[in-house]
Parts: C-alpha cells; sequence; structure tokens
C-alpha cells in the first residue's frame, strides 16, 4: 500500500485535529454538571456515557492524520484512567491545551524542539512541586465525597464507601454482573498476586485483555511443567466433569506444555494438517509462581488452603502425570491480567482455617521481625477477602457503561488514599498557575486553567474569556476555597466534598506532558494513502 507523507508544522496541525476533535467530545463531560455523549452500539439501544474513557474508545475518524492524533490522545487519557481510575476529561483537557501552547513555541522555528521539550520537563517538575503544597490527607468521612464526585452517583458512591472500609485501603474490589437489577455487594474469600499471564494468546476477554474464568478448577505445581504428557491426565479429569476452565500455577510452563495448552485454548484458531480451522476447548490462564524456594512453596500451600487444592508435589511422592480431579481446588471465578491474579470464592474447606491459625502462632513466637512481615502479609491476603460489587443490568452495554463508572469510582478513591486528596472542580491547578516563578513553566499556564474554564463553562457560568477570569481571580488568593458547580456558589472545596485525589490530577499532568513533549518532536507524519472518498 502506498504512503502520503506530510512535513513540519504543517504535519502536526493534521495531528492536532484529530486531538481537537476527540476533545472536544469529551470536554462537555467535565465536572460536577458534565454533560453525557450518547454512544451507537449497532444492533443494540443507544447508551447514554458519561464517562470519557469510554467516549474515546468509541470513536474513529477517517482521516489518517487525526486518527493519529486521536490514538496518542487515547493512550495519555487511558494511562491516567488505568493507573489513577478516573481523569480521562482532565486529562483530555490538559493534553489539548499543553499541545497547543506547545506548537506555537516551534509554528514558525523547528530549531527550538529541543529546549521545548526541556521546559514542558522542569515545567512538569515545579507545577508537582506546587501542588503537593496544597494536598491533604483522607479522612474517614472523605470517602463517600470521593466515590461521589468520580461516579456522579450518590448510591454507587455509598456502595463503594462502605465495602472500602471493609476491605481496607488496599484491598481489593472487583465489579460483577449480577442476576438482579440494581446494586449489591459482599466480602468473599479470595486473594490477588502480582504475576500475571504467562502468555497473551489465553486471553479471553480481549476489550480489557484479561483472562476471565467462571469457577475454575486451580492446579498448583511446585515445578517447572515442559512436556504435555505431564498435563495430559490432569486436563483429561477436567475434560469429563463439563466444565473445561483451568488455572495452572507452577514454578514455569514452557516447551511442549505451553504449546499443547495454547493449542487447547477456546481463545485460539490453528488449522488442522487438512487446512481445516479448528479452536480449542479450554478456557486456561497459566501463571508462574511469583516466589522462589521457600517463600514459592509457602505461597502454593496459601493458595490451596484458600481453594481446596493440593499441591502437586514430587517431594511428597506425587507424579502430574497420573494426577486426578480430587487433587484440584476451585473457585467462583478467576481474572488474570498482564500483571496480576485475582482468586474470587475460593471453594476452601477446614483447611483454611488451620493455615490462618499456622501462620498466627509462628507470628507469636518467630523472632525475626523481617520474618513476621512477611507472614503478615500472607496472613492479610488468607484473611481479607475481596469486595465484590454486583451490578445488574438489561443488556451488556448498560452493563459495561455501569461497570466503567463503578471502577473509575473504585480507583479513584482508593487513588485518594494512597496520595491525597486537592480541592476540586479544577480549582488546585487554577490556583497554582500564578505561583509558578520558572520560566519553563510558561507553557502551563493556560493549560492549568482550561480544566477550571472547561468545568465554567459547562455549568453556564461564564459565556466570555473575561467573565471567566473574574470568577478565577475571586477564588484564587482564598486557601481552599473554588466554585461548587452545582449551586454556582464560592465554598471551601474541602469541607463541601469537593475534591480530586492528588494521585489522578498529577497522572493526568504527567501524561498530557508526556503527549505533548513527544508531538513537538514530529517533523515527519506518514499515512497509508487516503483514499478519495475519505477525505474530509
Amino acid at each position: 500500500m502506498s504512503k502520503e507523507i506530510s512535513f513540519g508544522h504543517e504535519a502536526r496541525l493534521k495531528v492536532k485535529a484529530g486531538i481537537d476533535k476527540a476533545t472536544d467530545a469529551v470536554r462537555p463531560t467535565l465536572g460536577a454538571v458534565g454533560m453525557s455523549a450518547l454512544i451507537e452500539f449497532p444492533g443494540l439501544d443507544p447508551v447514554d456515557c458519561d464517562d470519557g474513557k469510554t467516549i474515546l474508545l468509541n470513536l474513529d475518524f477517517k482521516d489518517k492524520y487525526e486518527q493519529l492524533g486521536l490514538q496518542k490522545l487515547r493512550k495519555a487519557a487511558i494511562r491516567t484512567s488505568t493507573e489513577g481510575g478516573d481523569g480521562t476529561a482532565t486529562t483530555t483537557v490538559l493534553t489539548q491545551a499543553l499541545v497547543a501552547e506547545a506548537f506555537k513555541e516551534i509554528a514558525n522555528d523547528s530549531s527550538r524542539i529541543r529546549e521545548v521539550r526541556e521546559r514542558l520537563s522542569k515545567g512538569l517538575e515545579e507545577v508537582l512541586t506546587e501542588l503537593v503544597k496544597l494536598k491533604r490527607e483522607v479522612k474517614e468521612e472523605d470517602i463517600e465525597k470521593i466515590a461521589t464526585i468520580s461516579s456522579l452517583d450518590p448510591e454507587v458512591a455509598k456502595i463503594i464507601a462502605e465495602i472500602i472500609k471493609e476491605v481496607g485501603v488496599n484491598g481489593v474490589v472487583t465489579v460483577e454482573k449480577g442476576n438482579k437489577i440494581g446494586y449489591s455487594k459482599e466480602v468473599v474469600k479470595g486473594a490477588r498476586f502480582e504475576r500475571g499471564l504467562i502468555s497473551s494468546y489465553f486471553i479471553n476477554d480481549f476489550n480489557q485483555e484479561r483472562t476471565v474464568l467462571e469457577n475454575p478448577y486451580i492446579v498448583l505445581v511446585d515445578r517447572k511443567i515442559s512436556l504435555g504428557t505431564q498435563l495430559k491426565s490432569i486436563m483429561d479429569a477436567i475434560a469429563k466433569t463439563g466444565n473445561r476452565s483451568v488455572l495452572i500455577i507452577a514454578d514455569d510452563v514452557d516447551g511442549l506444555a505451553l504449546a499443547s495448552l495454547i493449542q487447547s485454548s477456546k481463545s485460539v484458531t490453528m488449522q488442522d494438517q487438512s487446512g481445516r480451522q479448528i479452536q480449542g476447548t479450554y478456557d486456561i490462564a497459566v501463571v508462574r509462581n511469583p516466589y522462589n524456594a521457600t517463600p514459592a512453596r509457602d505461597f502454593l500451600l496459601d493458595i490451596a488452603s484458600l481453594t481446596g487444592a493440593t499441591v502437586i508435589s514430587e517431594e511428597a511422592g506425587m507424579k502430574m502425570d497420573t494426577a486426578g480431579i480430587e487433587l484440584l481446588g476451585q473457585a467462583e471465578k478467576v481474572i488474570v491480567t498482564k500483571d496480576n491474579c485475582t482468586i474470587i470464592g475460593g471453594r476452601s474447606g477446614e483447611g483454611l482455617q488451620e493455615r490462618i491459625k499456622a501462620i498466627e502462632t509462628e507470628i507469636e513466637t518467630n523472632p525475626s521481625e523481617y520474618v513476621k512481615t512477611r507472614l503478615k502479609d500472607r496472613l492479610a491476603a488468607l484473611t481479607g477477602g475481596i469486595g465484590v460489587v454486583r451490578v445488574g443490568a438489561y443488556t451488556d452495554a448498560e452493563f459495561n457503561a455501569k461497570k466503567y463508572k463503578f471502577d473509575n469510582a473504585i480507583n479513584a478513591t482508593q487513588a485518594a488514599l494512597q496520595e491525597g486528596i486537592l480541592p476540586g472542580g479544577g480549582s488546585a491547578l487554577m490556583k497554582i498557575s500564578e505561583n509558578l516563578s520558572h520560566p519553563a513553566v510558561d507553557l502551563f499556564r493556560s493549560a492549568l486553567i482550561a480544566p477550571f474554564f472547561q468545568q465554567v463553562e459547562n455549568a453556564g457560568m461564564g459565556k466570555t474569556p473575561n467573565e471567566k477570569y473574574e470568577l478565577a481571580s475571586s477564588v484564587h488568593k482564598n486557601g481552599n476555597f473554588g466554585v461548587n458547580f452545582k449551586t454556582k456558589e464560592v465554598v471551601d472545596m474541602f469541607e463541601a466534598g469537593i475534591i480530586d485525589p492528588f494521585k489522578v490530577t498529577r497522572l493526568a499532568l504527567e501524561s498530557a506532558t508526556a503527549i505533548a513533549s513527544s508531538l513537538v518532536s514530529v517533523e515527519t507524519v506518514i499515512v497509508s494513502e487516503i483514499e478519495d472518498g475519505d477525505k474530509r
């Protein structure tokens, strides 16, 4: 396929057009009185959505240059949303403003690209330094307020606040589909550990790039598995149950064993010797043991007590090629991403309580503080449980929209608990815009004001730039004061519960700066040749 090439400032502006168009779709959703977008899902009812991430994921442009801009913006926003749980719209507005300022600096002189990139880097450092001065730690009564701001739904916020209080600041909370319309919650036995999929071929939820197993069997092995014959007995035994869903945790799985499992996965379509398309029959996730030596053995025994499994161990005289279903554990659900594995609702028996008592006894008797710390971490994993929010909806599209809302609010609340909170409503960024002294931060001044001005516009409070600046100056010097855009009053943002997680704001700034720094370096843009029918 032939290519089309654009150069210099003209090329950058073509890419920026995609950022501008995408931002125009997202910006109305920003803030407490943000509006929504109506998204078409072919064959289903349209979805009314006020989540910036969902809007960006459902955008595609015919113009190839604009599509590149959309992809860069989407990457920045999703990074903020993934790590902070919220802030998609803020990142989008900041990115557009910062890219515009950076492009102005090099419009007529590309030789200044390195200088502009250095100013972006140094400016970000000073902005974050000033932002730290405004933050404070989270109080218990703040939790529901943070969830309300993120979800824009008091009912959602109440459920999130209750379940986070049950599982703790670093507890695991998942959102699942419920059997009844409405919301419910519970805390179930489960654990999460930091080790992800051994191969992307096992992914069966492509939207979120993860593997989800329903009522899976759990296979725990204390060695490396390399031969397909080692797994045949276990896989045949699972197949006879009718539920072909399995999680395998081992020191490693490679060679013919890994190839055999990939071929057996429902997620993989292959050709047989005659050229016919064939597909596997199992839902499979394979995860490496996150530890080595003695900690690895302890980990397997902990998971065994949680799921009712027996560790298939050479030391105990067991052989994998003769192992049966009686050695396998079970759970209600397992979710495995590229980074971690979550086991929900382990089918444990009396062995779990015995394991917990054994660890508690060891904590009391072991003289080593280091060992005690590790034991306490293991105990927390076995006793803490996992919070499960069940969301009932009429359609999958409606469920996915509600799930995004819950996920964002849960992650934003946990982000606030981790790094503290700031005055919300865009006021924190607006306030520091006038406190910056380093010449490098000139690029950031209008960008820092952009989220506040957008919320002013969404609330119908400022029709002209002068009106917006007058409103900004009225709250600029008043400590934690800002605008309650619902009541259109100037209030103490902390007292009113209008707060933003520091982590989300930090991520939004870092993501926007990274995209701006990347795009100012672009001098040549290459796309597939645009057909006449695709041009606008």
